[in-house]
């Protein structure tokens, strides 16, 4: 029934999280004090895990509600903007992505040589999708009725959180990653440019989240680094990435969302650069490249560390 609370006792095996409460993790990722307990966070779980969690198949949007509360989260993770639907598939593995976006599990493959963006070209004939086609779950195609649909199914203290981002990622995804490489020697002004579209792309998203109170906070995932440290030069992310971030993150603040970022990898060198995006929160700091202990001691005052 929509708004209503899920019985932890239809999960297998999982004690009663207590009633959800987006408050603790606004306040964790403010920096606000200690709250009643550390928020759960995580922003994507396997379509397998969710299901063996909730102790039953996912048909639809309301079970998907109800795996969040009863796993314990204070929030339904979504995705919106170009992370829900672009992604840069090599027509070699086209087949091999719909089975595997059909069987449920998050993941796929994407190229290093192929690409939907090989040139300028390519650029300028793309077909960009609306703002409002960024963000449709199942019968959902449009992004404010996923939103009014999840509205409608959340009980009180649960909020959204949004996955917006992917600017570096879509980036190189769109272009195939050699060609990515290959276009910031030879041709930056079209990577410059395509990252602009995205960055643009994301606002025009991020004010239709806004428009909508059931929406607690925005998170941009977007890997920026391997084990070994940054994908690419950090002056690359300076002068086509940053900007953006520092953008989406005043906007949220202005709005009062509080906005974190998602990146694998050794962060140390881009950190600098990140905490003076405005980031409230950053996420995950991975073992063993990241000291998580180092990076609380040392940007503590600046953000909230999401292990």
């Amino acid at each position: 029934m929509p708004g209503s609370t899920v019985s932890p006792g239809a999960a297998s095996g999982v004690p009663d999280p207590g009633p959800p409460d987006f408050e603790r993790v606004r306040r964790a990722m403010l920096r606000q004090g200690e709250g009643d307990r550390v928020p759960l966070f995580e922003m994507s779980v396997d379509r397998k895990h969710r299901e063996a969690i909730l102790g039953r198949p996912i048909a639809g949007l309301a079970d998907e509600v109800a795996f969040w509360q009863v796993a314990g989260y204070d929030f339904v993770s979504i995705r919106a903007g170009v992370r829900s639907v672009v992604r840069g598939y090599h027509p070699a593995v086209a087949e091999w992505k719909e089975a595997r976006q059909r069987s449920g599990p998050r993941g796929g493959w994407v190229s290093e040589e192929g690409a939907l963006i090989a040139d300028r070209r390519d650029f300028e004939s793309f077909p960009w999708p609306a703002p409002h086609g960024l963000g449709g779950y199942g019968d959902f195609t449009d992004l404010e009725e996923h939103l009014r649909a999840l509205a409608g199914l959340l009980p009180g203290g649960m909020k959204v959180l949004v996955q917006l981002g992917y600017l570096f990622m879509g980036a190189w995804q769109l272009m195939g990653f050699e060609n990515f490489c290959l276009k910031l020697a030879d041709e930056p002004d079209l990577v410059g440019d395509l990252v602009d579209w995205l960055g643009a792309s994301q606002l025009a998203v991020l004010e239709i989240l806004l428009q909508h109170d059931c929406v607690g906070t925005v998170w941009l995932p977007d890997d920026l680094a391997y084990n070994s440290g940054p994908v690419v030069a950090p002056r690359v992310y300076r002068r086509t990435v940053y900007p953006w971030y520092a953008r989406i993150v005043a906007r949220c603040h202005a709005a009062g969302l509080p906005v974190g970022l998602h990146s694998d990898g050794d962060l140390t060198r881009l950190l600098p650069d990140l905490v003076d995006c405005g980031f409230d929160a950053i996420h995950p700091f991975e073992p063993p490249m990241n000291d998580i202990v180092a990076v609380k001691r040392r940007w503590g005052s600046r953000i909230a560390v999401a292990g």
